[in-house]
């Protein structure tokens, strides 16, 4: 079972420990699949070979000779994937080493305790799913959103962590988005753009959510991550996870070792819930009021 993640440089610190929490916390067998984002120096390379000896390490210079005829089909997409390594997520992890299921886990995620069925490992009932976010973090004003513009997305998504049946992505549908916002707004959104295409995936084919008691993003209210079996440390909250990372048992040894004890816990799915026009001009309002109120 592929899981494939994007490794960058400046964040080998934490990648090797936290993808080295998800091998030894969960109970189905996952092989890795990292992807260069380009910056990877050879002795990062190295490193992350000899933390993975199973693993399959792509480089970027390699998935862009493999990726060059398909991307061709997608101009847009393809401009938008040379400055922005973000784009990876969406193109290289699902057609690289293509499975019917495409599985994907951020560098910052940190797992805690033992779990089975994270992944699929054979046709789910269910067409995808994502973990969800404690906020709407999109990369869109209200103005994008249906019935003004294009977007209908799923509520609170967060694409640190998916799994999408390829048959159900619509790389067209991708294409189209990356057009209309053009690059002056995906650079500026940046890795929230990505975000929102998924979540715009995510909600057309009606994807599935992880119940966020079992796997969120970081809290910065005490005992809150440790009740969870998973962790994403966004970038804001990069300080909790070197602390998280010096008492996680799972994220330390050799990933051939026994496996982390405790219960198993099985994943729950929840249903996805809407974002559109009302909740994307409450957000906005939302931070209006609070810029004028700090300013």
């Amino acid at each position: 079972m592929l899981v494939h993640t994007l490794a960058c440089e400046q964040h080998l610190w934490f990648a090797v420990p936290c993808l080295r929490s998800l091998v030894r916390c969960s109970q189905d067998p996952i092989e890795l699949v990292i992807h260069d984002d380009g910056s990877l120096t050879q002795g990062s390379v190295e490193l992350l070979a000899a933390a993975f000896p199973a693993a399959i390490l792509v480089m970027r210079k390699s998935a862009d000779a493999q990726l060059a005829g398909v991307l061709a089909q997608f101009p847009h997409l393809a401009q938008a994937r040379t400055h922005l390594p973000h784009v990876l997520k969406l193109f290289d992890v699902t057609l690289t080493h293509p499975e019917p299921i495409a599985r994907y886990v951020d560098t910052d995620v940190l797992f805690q305790r033992r779990f089975r069925g994270m992944f699929p490992v054979s046709a789910p009932s269910a067409s995808g799913a994502f973990m969800m976010d404690s906020c709407n973090s999109f990369g869109a004003h209200p103005g994008d959103f249906w019935p003004i513009g294009p977007l209908r997305v799923a509520r609170r998504l967060n694409s640190g962590l998916f799994w999408f049946q390829r048959d159900r992505i619509d790389y067209e549908r991708m294409e189209y988005l990356f057009k209309r916002w053009g690059e002056r707004r995906i650079r500026k959104y940046h890795g929230w753009f990505e975000q929102t295409v998924w979540a715009d995936q995510a909600w057309r084919a009606r994807c599935s959510m992880v119940d966020p008691a079992q796997l969120s993003t970081a809290s910065t209210v005490e005992g809150e991550n440790t009740a969870l079996l998973g962790v994403h440390y966004v970038t804001p909250t990069r300080t909790l996870l070197k602390a998280a990372l010096e008492s996680a048992p799972a994220a330390s040894g050799d990933v051939v070792a026994d496996k982390v004890p405790g219960p198993i816990e099985d994943i729950r799915l929840l249903p996805s819930r809407p974002f559109g026009l009302v909740g994307a001009a409450f957000v906005t309002a939302r931070s209006m009021l609070s810029q004028r109120s700090t300013g």
